[in-house]
């Protein structure tokens, strides 16, 4: 039994290192009216930054800028599913498509890795949508790697420069450092796919930090009353179109090309559509040489990759590009519509939907293998909130105290404790429907039952426990002591793996 269930963790802790990659479709949004949300993604950027000036006593203002910056970062962030993705995913002035969990099923269902087998634990998590932001159609994804990997490349980069070398080779340097992150752990290796888009996005956002603290015109500065920022962020300045994965396609294994092409292909015909020919048109124009372009056409010519090319949809589609056909004049152009029309002042509108909250109980439910109960089942209350503008069908971040149940063969728990996941809700929003990461702290009363030959029954334990829910999936470990009178040992350690909270 102890066998089974060590062997059920391991899957799960593979199964978490492959749901790293979260894969995105621009294709899918082809042809379809898309608000620009550059606005709204600005006034978060921005608003965050306050935050994190704010967060330090006005008395007392680091004197580090880094400290600003690392402060900045960790309000953007999580693990896999971000902050700032989940805002991005829900937020009401955010345009996105698919939008809503009745087309985010579609979704799943149609879009370029819906053919998959299903022990492919990496589409397990969901899908990104489909974002424009400065006139560039991303996923909400590229949003996590500028703020999360481009610190990973902007401290490669530092790195370098402290052992002397110059800053194009400590750019090199970085840039190198996450093609090989992508080509294994993060990306080719676990799920087939080597995303270059998320190394511009994160290449992007390693200029970004230097731009806060390290720039000639740095956007904080230090005056005698602290920290202010000097300038605004403006996504303008960082996006390419080469964060579109429709426009700079990814780099497949073989097992996963055999899957992407044939859905590849039923997307040929909208070559032609005229939205889709102005929009690569004016790509075409902006798009400027890259580092990261440069990077791997090296590695490429070297044998060390393959060539992006023969994975974009001319490469594969019979037809014509009417996009590459010369013109006389300037691109066609694409009428850009804000998402915050009519809106003076964008950010305070991104913190009335914050505050304007709905405050509610959230049901989590699980299964597991364990030990000592051997199975078990169990039901968690949180109370919890969400603006009420989220549509929690789709990634939302739960936290807040939570009172567990579970019963099981071996013997039944009783916990109380503290949790975060981030995950999505049945319709209702009663229950948590996947949870797709996160972590629950919990302190522990057990009594086993039952004779199963390693535990006594009868005993009462107590002490902490750590579950992980991730991808669906669940991973726990905890230490209990026993707290009745008898002889033997006193501790216990339990652990298993299952399916939900």
């Amino acid at each position: 039994m102890q066998r089974l269930v060590l062997v059920t963790a391991l899957f799960v802790m593979v199964f978490a290192v492959r749901a790293d990659a979260l894969e995105t479709d621009q294709y899918y949004a082809w042809g379809r009216p898309l608000a620009d949300s550059t606005d709204a993604v600005n006034a978060r950027f921005n608003l965050e930054l306050e935050r994190a000036i704010a967060s330090f006593p006005d008395r007392r203002p680091p004197e580090s800028c880094r400290k600003i910056a690392v402060a900045y970062r960790s309000r953007m962030r999580f693990v896999l599913l971000h902050d700032i993705q989940v805002w991005a995913w829900n937020s009401e002035w955010v345009a996105r498509i698919p939008n809503g969990g009745d087309e985010q099923k579609k979704y799943r269902r149609t879009n370029l890795y819906s053919n998959h087998p299903l022990i492919d634990t990496g589409t397990w998590m969901p899908f990104t949508p489909t974002i424009e932001v400065a006139g560039v159609r991303m996923g909400t994804d590229k949003l996590a790697h500028l703020v999360s990997s481009g610190w990973t490349y902007y401290s490669e980069y530092q790195r370098g420069l402290k052992k002397g070398e110059t800053p194009e080779d400590a750019e090199r340097r970085a840039v190198n450092r996450g093609i090989v992150e992508e080509s294994l752990i993060l990306g080719k290796m676990m799920s087939g796919v080597l995303a270059i888009p998320d190394i511009e996005a994160s290449y992007a956002g390693m200029h970004f930090y230097i731009d806060l603290c390290d720039s000639e015109d740095p956007i904080l500065r230090l005056e005698k009353d602290g920290w202010i920022i000097s300038r605004s962020i403006d996504l303008r300045d960082y996006v390419t179109p080469r964060w579109d994965e429709s426009y700079q396609p990814p780099i497949y294994s073989k097992g996963r090309w055999r899957k992407v092409r044939p859905v590849l292909e039923t997307y040929c015909d909208r070559l032609a559509n005229p939205q889709v020919v102005a929009m690569r048109r004016i790509y075409r124009e902006r798009d400027k040489e890259s580092l990261v372009d440069e990077l791997v056409a090296e590695r490429v010519a070297l044998g060390k990759l393959d060539d992006p090319a023969q994975f974009g949809l001319e490469a594969v589609c019979a037809e014509r590009d009417p996009s590459r056909e010369a013109l006389p004049g300037p691109a066609d152009l694409v009428e850009v519509i804000s998402s915050t029309e009519g809106r003076t002042n964008v950010m305070e509108d991104v913190v009335a939907e914050e505050r304007d909250r709905r405050r509610f109980a959230l049901g989590l439910v699980g299964f597991h293998v364990t030990s000592p109960q051997v199975v078990s089942a169990s039901i968690a209350v949180m109370p919890t909130s969400q603006p009420k503008s989220y549509d929690c069908t789709t990634p939302c971040d739960f936290r807040g105290p939570f009172v567990e149940l579970e019963p099981g063969l071996g013997g039944g728990k009783l916990s109380v404790g503290w949790a975060r996941v981030t995950g999505t809700t049945n319709r209702s929003g009663s229950f948590l429907n996947a949870g797709y990461i996160g972590g629950a702290y919990k302190v522990t009363v057990l009594r086993t039952w039952g004779d199963l030959g390693w535990v006594e029954k009868g005993r009462t334990y107590a002490g902490v426990e750590l579950g992980v829910p991730v991808a669906h999936a669940n991973l726990g470990v905890g230490l209990l002591y026993r707290v009745d009178g008898g002889e033997g040992g006193r501790w216990l350690v339990t652990g298993g793996a299952g399916w939900g909270f």
